[in-house]
């Protein structure tokens, strides 16, 4: 592929390479770590490469060359947070297509496989897997509407194979010379430093390939499956309450940047998960006298009504609702054809 926007070559013909990256942070997963690599290396699909990018921490970085097999490629980060060590990995990468998974998460054997599979199609920019949350004590999950607060596949998003509007960051892969053609993940969004301050940068960049290049270039691929790791303290009710604003606060900076287009899918899930989900804990909870159904309705309606509350407020201080492009990503037409 070029490094034209306007002009994605046909990579029919041509063999497909890929590179998959890990991008890491914190000693306290140096253990989750060397699992993630390892599934990866164990997979039926051996990656060209692998990439591990650390982010503001030397000694998590040299421990990581001590013990990790030598094909894996460890470069220090930047140290300004997730979407920055993505494009980063982006531009030293050798493969044709990249995938990212998360350092906490580890793959099934066929997952690169299967998620590649989706690139057999030229006209597939990005692709995303099913995630499976991995809790650390299973009697404090979270009902399945909410999984999204602990980065994996929520009741509500698809199920079968097909476009989707974006995939989750802890599985997905891109075409390389495509996203960084249109400037790599924005830096004003996703978390620095494993602080949640802020999320979505999926999104907003996805929305970017989207407007250019159609609504059908991004593809769900539900056989390409991780596990991510769920520890007890993202289960409870003041982290999810917290992740919740988060979530409100970035949805409403994509839709003053990218406009009203942008929350489509996320007014489908308001509208045909929440109050339905609600109501039937509410009524298990009152038929069966079961505590654990009162709960889900608990973290379902009030994660849903903070994130709501964010999402209202953060638009009404920032005033203007007129979409507008933000620093370091191309604001380019819905009209563009997949095949100019």
């Amino acid at each position: 592929m070029t490094g034209s926007v306007d002009s994605p070559i046909d990579e029919r013909n041509e063999e497909l390479t890929i590179s998959v990256v890990v991008c890491a942070y914190t000693m306290e997963r140096f253990d989750l770590t060397r699992r993630c690599v390892a599934s990866i290396l164990a997979g039926d699909r051996h990656p060209d490469e692998v990439l591990l990018i650390v982010d503001e921490n030397p000694m998590l970085r040299e421990r990581l060359r001590e013990v990790l097999p030598p094909e894996v490629r460890v470069f220090d980060g930047d140290g300004h947070g997730i979407s920055d060590a993505r494009t980063m990995a982006l531009r030293i990468a050798i493969g044709s297509v990249v995938a990212f998974i998360d350092d906490d998460a580890w793959a099934d054997p066929s997952w690169l496989s299967e998620l590649s599979s989706a690139f057999q199609d030229a006209d597939v920019l990005g692709a995303g897997g099913r995630v499976e949350p991995e809790w650390e004590d299973a009697s404090a999950a979270l009902p399945p509407e909410i999984y999204w607060v602990v980065g994996a596949t929520y009741r509500g998003h698809r199920t079968d194979a097909g476009p989707i509007s974006r995939p989750l960051g802890s599985n997905m892969a891109v075409r390389r010379e495509i996203f960084l053609a249109l400037g790599g993940f924005p830096s004003a969004f996703g978390p620095r430093s494993g602080a949640k301050v802020s999320s979505n940068e999926e999104l907003a960049m996805f929305t970017t390939i989207t407007n250019h290049y159609g609504d059908e270039c991004v593809h769900y691929v539900p056989t390409a499956v991780v596990h991510h790791f769920a520890p007890l303290s993202r289960c409870t009710l003041r982290y999810v309450m917290s992740r919740s604003t988060v979530e409100g606060t970035s949805k409403a900076d994509i839709r003053r940047l990218f406009g009203a287009s942008a929350m489509a899918a996320d007014r489908i899930y308001a509208r045909d998960v929440i109050g339905s989900s609600v109501l039937g804990y509410l009524a298990r909870a009152v038929r069966d006298r079961d505590p654990r159904s009162l709960r889900a309705a608990a973290l379902v309606a009030g994660s849903s009504l903070v994130t709501a509350g964010a999402y209202l407020t953060r638009l009404a201080r920032t005033g203007s609702l007129r979409p507008r492009p933000p620093a370091g990503i191309a604001r380019t037409s819905r009209a563009a054809s997949m095949h100019q």
